[in-house]
Parts: C-alpha cells; sequence; structure tokens
C-alpha cells in the first residue's frame, strides 16, 4: 500500500490519519494488516516522523489501529470495543446509570427481534435456536460451579458463558441484515453487566428464569409477524418501582445486586 504526498499548507497529522482512515473504510487496509513502518510512512507522506506518530495516535483513539509492541502497527479487526469504551467514558461522566442501558435495551429489542423475526431465513433462525441452546448449558454449568468447591474452574465457566451469550445475541442481530442494529446490538451487549443475583431459595431457580427468558427470546424471532414478536419482549419487562430505583443506584458500567425475589417479581414470562 502507498500513500498520497501530503501539501504542506494541510494540518498535517489530522490529514495523514485521515488519508489511511479512508484506506481502511474503504477495504484496501483490511483487519489485521500490517501498517507500513513509521520510516516507511514518513517517505510515503513526505512528512517528519512526528507528525506520523501524531497521526497514528489519532488512529488508535478512534479504534482502526493498534500497536504492538516489537510487532509494529496493525489495523484493528473491529472499532466496537473502542466505540464502546469512549461511549461508556461520555456516559459516566453524565452520572448514567444501569437503568438507562435497561431501559434502552427496553425499547430497543422489542423492534429488533420484531424486524429478525421478518427478515431472517430459516437457516439463520435455526442457527438462533442452536446458540441459545449452548449458551443455557454454559449457564447451568456456570451457577452449578458457583455453588461447588471447584472454584478455580469458575472463571472459565464465566467466560464461556458470557462469550455463547454474546454469539447467541449476535445472531439474532445478524437476522435483521441491519448494519446499524448490528453494530449497536454488539454495543449494547458489550456495555450490559450481567446482574448479580443475591438471597436465591434455590440457585437453579436463576437458572429456570434464564431458561425461560432465552426461550421467549428464541420464540420472538421464530415468529411470522414484526407485531407479534415485540409483542413477546415486550410483555416481559414488568420492573416493580423497587428494582427500578436500585438500577438508578448503581452507575453504567458495573453490576448491579439485585435480590432474587425482586428479578422473579419484576419478569413475566
Amino acid at each position: 500500500m502507498s500513500f498520497e504526498r501530503i501539501d504542506k499548507g494541510e494540518t498535517l497529522p489530522e490529514k495523514v490519519s485521515r488519508v489511511i482512515k479512508e484506506s481502511i473504510l474503504k477495504g484496501e487496509l483490511k483487519g489485521g494488516e500490517t501498517l507500513p513502518t513509521e520510516p516507511e510512512l514518513e517517505k510515503q507522506f513526505g512528512v517528519s516522523r512526528a507528525v506520523i506518530r501524531d497521526a497514528i495516535r489519532m488512529l488508535k483513539a478512534q479504534g482502526l489501529v493498534e500497536v504492538k509492541h516489537g510487532k509494529g502497527m496493525y489495523v484493528s479487526h473491529s472499532q466496537v470495543e473502542a466505540f464502546t469504551d469512549a461511549l461508556l467514558t461520555t456516559l459516566r461522566r453524565d452520572k448514567a446509570t444501569v437503568w438507562d442501558v435497561e431501559q434502552y435495551e427496553q425499547i430497543f429489542l422489542p423492534r429488533v427481534f420484531g424486524l429478525a423475526a421478518e427478515v431472517a431465513g430459516s437457516e439463520e433462525k435455526r442457527a438462533i435456536r442452536e446458540k441459545g441452546e449452548l449458551y443455557l448449558k454454559a449457564f447451568e454449568k456456570m451457577v452449578v460451579l458457583e455453588e461447588s468447591e471447584r472454584v478455580e474452574f469458575l472463571p472459565a465457566a464465566e467466560a464461556e458463558a458470557h462469550e455463547l451469550f454474546s454469539s447467541y445475541m449476535a445472531s439474532i442481530f445478524q437476522g435483521t441484515h441491519n448494519k446499524m442494529i448490528m453494530l449497536m446490538g454488539e454495543v449494547l451487549i458489550t456495555m450490559r453487566k450481567w446482574r448479580t443475583v443475591t438471597e436465591l431459595d434455590d440457585d437453579l431457580d436463576i437458572v429456570k428464569l434464564e431458561k425461560a427468558a432465552i426461550g421467549r427470546y428464541t420464540e420472538a424471532v421464530e415468529c411470522t409477524s414484526v407485531k407479534e414478536a415485540a409483542a413477546k419482549l415486550e410483555g416481559m419487562y414488568r420492573f416493580s418501582r423497587e428494582m427500578i430505583d436500585l438500577m438508578k443506584g448503581t452507575p453504567i458500567g458495573t453490576s448491579p445486586e439485585i435480590p432474587g425475589s425482586m428479578i422473579y417479581s419484576s419478569y413475566k414470562i
């Protein structure tokens, strides 16, 4: 890849970063591909090392480029992580809470599932169901390990459950065939922390609740109309004032601790 030389009358770091950014967005530079070295970029653009370093810092801030010490500069595979971090930082500064995310989800998900129900093909819907079943198995395994003495296996089980849940939700967002929904859906799932449920009479009750919730999600996608699918999800959220107040008192990016009785009374599934 070669780049055009820069007109000295322009703001050099911004111009360099914009030219490289356009190459990435056009697909000329692909995710994981190595960028030219700083000396090579200096020569191609006809600018100083300081200009190149400032331009690279701009690209890193946008999540487009990552620097691996001793290995060089690479085009990032995805900008979602950087975008989510920037959004989360902004929301934290604005004193946003867990309820802001929860309320957005209540508005966003029913219509998204409705669109997936309308446009996703039969193979896509089959894959969504299979991913949901895989996640539920991992979730139950995680809950059982939480109450066992085999705590050394818990971090791996938690990571597996998180990964499979993200994969399940991503398959639903992809089923909409809408690029904006795919992006914002991934941001939502990345930003949303799992709740910490306390005061359970039987820890497996939370497994039953999760199975019911995921079952409702999958059923919504398998509906034949947008309205029917949206209704299945909208009927799930009937949070008590106590639960809403609790989430409003929990800063965004953290996991709210919610008593089991409050969870069970809030979800109508």
